[in-house]
């Protein structure tokens, strides 16, 4: 598709050209049909989507093949967000989690929440580890953390330890939450702090194993995240923190059984 032909072609046009790049990356032509209507699915549900920039949709639906993760709103890996007039594709806390185990580097990775009536212990020095005894079936008290393991292929055992300040301080940055407007900072916690953590560990961990394309698409990923830092501080003093594009990236997360305006959209 040309330059030209992009600037004219339907979100469903557009998504239907990307099938070269799924190609090259070995997904085969049932897989990329699939994966193109859960793309298309997302535009019909949410016509807001079909308002961004021509090429940055065309970018996005690439990125899903190159991180070799799906749209499908079921097992929720990642997402096609707004921001700032382009599309990103954004890849959730277990789609990074996916990425990682696929590519070979780790044999598992995990997140938990500690509460305050869990026992946790960090143990530092040459022999360090982590003791969490959660009481599932107990009151549990009020969160205080969370920390991210992982087993690497060589029996390393990495991990990481996040307060509950330092998770808070990455919900601030969210410009939702800072409006006081719905976020899934509001509605899911927990989901979010998990994400944080994965995101800590995903920057810890070497990335030996996941293709340089894969690479990439994340980096446009964690870009965005940059990005939408530096808004927020530039923002910081303005009486309208959401003068921009919305709904913001966050709360766009496809809802099956919401489909309005999908009768305006032309796909």
């Amino acid at each position: 598709m040309t330059d030209v032909q992009l600037q004219s072609a339907t979100p469903a046009q557009i998504v239907m050209a990307t099938k070269d790049a799924f190609t090259k990356v070995g997904v085969l032509e049932e897989q990329f049909n699939r994966e193109a209507g859960f793309a298309i699915q997302a535009f019909r549900q949410n016509p807001y989507l079909a308002s961004m920039d021509k090429q940055s949709i065309r970018d996005a639906v690439v990125n899903v093949a190159l991180t070799g993760l799906t749209l499908n709103p079921e097992l929720k890996l990642g997402y096609l967000i707004p921001y700032k007039g382009k599309l990103f594709f954004r890849s959730s806390y277990m789609g990074k989690r996916e990425i990682l185990l696929r590519s070979g580097m780790v044999k598992d990775i995990w997140c938990e929440l500690v509460f305050s009536n869990d026992l946790f212990h960090v143990e530092a020095g040459t022999d360090r580890g982590i003791v969490h005894k959660p009481k599932y079936f107990e009151d549990r008290g009020t969160l205080v953390g969370g920390y991210w393991c992982a087993i690497l292929q060589n029996g390393e055992r990495p991990f990481g330890v996040m307060a509950k300040a330092e998770i808070d301080a990455i919900s601030q940055r969210s410009e939702s939450v800072k409006s006081g407007k719905s976020s899934p900072w509001l509605s899911d916690y927990n989901e979010m702090a998990k994400k944080t953590l994965i995101n800590r560990a995903f920057k810890s961990l070497p990335k030996t194993g996941i293709s340089d394309d894969c690479l990439r698409a994340i980096e446009a990923d964690s870009d965005l995240d940059n990005r939408e830092i530096e808004d927020i501080v530039n923002r910081e003093q303005e009486d309208d923190p959401l003068a921009d594009d919305a709904p913001y990236a966050e709360e766009v997360m496809t809802h099956p059984e919401s489909d309005n305006g999908a009768d305006e959209l032309k796909l």
